[in-house]
């Protein structure tokens, strides 16, 4: 626990004096300018909530990809990488730990796309039920922190990560139902959807904002939960794996 409460301090320090990292929340402003264009294009007001969360859950989850990623790109060209493989502290901890630290300053992005469409557009959201929006953001950090981490296994291998990192969100985001509701993908696709916690959260956050009433609150935070602490899970034991091959070949200065 001291480790990974160490790794996260760390983590909070650099992000604030990295311009990278805020080179992705600035980012935000404009995707949402962008959506609403098309919202207001289409004389579609029952749509602005949709406007503004896409971009604050792209951001969320770019944040966190990228972050995971640079965590072992840095790690390795500073030679730190082979201190983790021979540290006593497993680099399953570290890795989360770092990236949760990011995605903590990334919910920065819900008040920046709130201002963006009220300084653009006039937009005021009034949101329905605040608890259940605030519930549904920490869930979505986690599960984006560990599936964050998963994919971060996998730059450990490869020098590749930065072409892993872009493959991935894209599908990952359409999955999730980030860009449209689930329900509105082809009938084959909403399955595999269900299996990505995103798709959970974005409906929640949605409901949350939009909707008087919503069913089965507690049921769809328990699989939300569940599914971004499986990602936790699943990315520990791969980082263990991984290191464990590194460290038998070798390789892990050459990769």
């Amino acid at each position: 626990m001291r480790a990974a409460i160490a790794a996260f301090r760390m983590q909070l320090g650099l992000a604030f004096r990295t311009p990278n990292f805020w080179m992705a929340q600035l980012t935000t402003p404009a995707q949402t300018i962008l959506f609403l264009s098309v919202v207001n294009a289409f004389d579609r007001p029952d749509l602005v909530a949709y406007a503004i969360i896409a971009p604050t859950l792209i951001t969320m989850w770019n944040t966190g990809v990228w972050t995971g990623g640079s965590v072992v790109r840095d790690d390795r060209w500073q030679g730190r990488l082979e201190l983790h493989a021979a540290a006593p502290t497993p680099y399953g901890i570290v890795v989360p730990a770092r990236v949760a630290a990011v995605m903590t300053l990334a919910l920065s992005v819900i008040p920046i796309a709130l201002a963006t469409a009220w300084l653009t557009y006039g937009i005021q959201i009034d949101v329905q039920h605040p608890w259940l929006l605030a519930v549904t953001m920490v869930l979505i950090v986690v599960g984006t922190t560990g599936t964050a981490a998963i994919i971060t296994s996998m730059t450990i291998l490869s020098r590749a990560a930065n072409t892993l990192q872009s493959s991935a969100s894209y599908p990952f985001l359409l999955l999730g139902g980030v860009f449209v509701p689930l329900a509105l993908l082809p009938v084959w696709v909403q399955p595999l959807g269900r299996a990505v916690f995103l798709s959970w959260g974005s409906d929640l956050v949605r409901d949350g904002i939009t909707q008087p009433t919503i069913e089965g609150v507690p049921g769809r935070l328990v699989i939300l939960a569940g599914l971004g602490l499986a990602g936790f899970v699943v990315a520990n034991r791969l980082i263990r794996v991984v290191m464990r091959r590194v460290r038998i070949t070798g390789e892990i200065s050459v990769q």
